[in-house]
């Protein structure tokens, strides 16, 4: 009996004195649970997020789409930043344009022999880069001096970017851009371009894997002709801001759509076109009276430097 006794006294020792112990294994495990649910939680939180993001993005781009209407952004969105630039392409992304276009020039060879294609309306870099005096022309300059040496100061809220994202764009910067935004690269060749230099273009948009989203327009029917060589299926428009029979003919011959001035474009013209299946893309409409004018009249590409799909 006494024994017994000795033994339950033991046994609610070891018992009160592992009891600790067991709570404390406890609580730990109850600390790891509920670690692991908060982490759930935030996984979980930040794909909702990113969801939202995504649906967010996908309104304005069909909110830029009432009527089937592509809007293209003319040399980026100009309103908020310089034309041609980083930001400019940007904001085109951000306010929903569904293109957006770009001019594009090629620079002078490297010590390698290389060229590249940069982004620039004119010939020269005197207007955008606040030059003065002798013109400076991008085909006379590298790639490494023109990206090192000058950057644009002259365009919409200039001072609220940086010198880095006011230097002059690359097409792969330009197509970047366009992939992270979901918008058509649309790139009008500036040039009297070669053969092998349309080749060295079609090389670039198809590197980027953007060879079946551009559409490249160009004044010079040459530069368009090489370019349907060696892109069978892609869209191009001839820039016109004249029109005759003779053009009609090498358009239909090569598959060639027209990117055309507002003022020369006639009813007359709007019917030719459409008996012909040639795509009309009219610029630059920059008000909703002439937008209505145009769209009423079955037109589907408008190149602006506005968002006149907004109320």
């Amino acid at each position: 009996m006494h024994c017994n006794n000795q033994i339950r006294t033991i046994c609610r020792v070891v018992h009160e004195n592992r009891a600790p112990e067991i709570s404390t294994v406890n609580l730990t495990v109850d600390i790891q649970q509920r670690r692991i649910i908060f982490m759930k939680t935030i996984k979980y939180l930040t794909v909702f997020c990113m969801m939202i993001c995504m649906i967010m993005q996908l309104n304005i781009n069909v909110s830029a789409n009432e009527n089937n209407i592509c809007y293209v952004a003319h040399r980026g969105y100009t309103k908020y930043a310089p034309e041609n630039s980083i930001p400019a392409f940007e904001a085109a992304g951000k306010e929903g344009f569904q293109a957006v276009e770009c001019d594009i020039h090629e620079t002078a060879k490297n010590k390698k022999g290389k060229r590249r294609f940069v982004i620039m309306h004119d010939q020269t870099l005197n207007r955008m880069c606040g030059l003065s005096g002798k013109n400076i022309y991008q085909k006379k300059l590298t790639y490494q001096k023109i990206r090192s040496k000058y950057h644009i100061k002259t365009g919409n809220n200039i001072e609220s970017y940086t010198k880095k994202q006011l230097r002059i764009p690359s097409l792969e910067e330009y197509l970047s851009i366009c992939k992270r935004y979901h918008m058509k690269p649309v790139i009008e060749i500036k040039q009297k371009m070669k053969k092998d230099t349309i080749k060295r273009l079609y090389q670039s948009l198809k590197k980027a894997k953007m060879q079946n989203q551009a559409v490249v327009t160009c004044k010079y029917k040459q530069q368009l002709t090489y370019m349907r060589k060696y892109a069978r299926k892609m869209p191009l428009e001839y820039v016109r801001h004249d029109f005759t029979q003779n053009d009609l003919s090498w358009m239909k011959k090569y598959h060639i759509n027209v990117s055309i001035n507002k003022n020369i474009l006639s009813d007359d013209m709007i019917q030719l076109f459409e008996r012909n299946n040639i795509k009309i893309n009219i610029w630059t409409i920059n008000n909703k009276d002439q937008l209505y004018n145009f769209t009423n009249k079955g037109i589907k590409i408008v190149t602006s430097d506005d968002t006149l799909w907004k109320e």
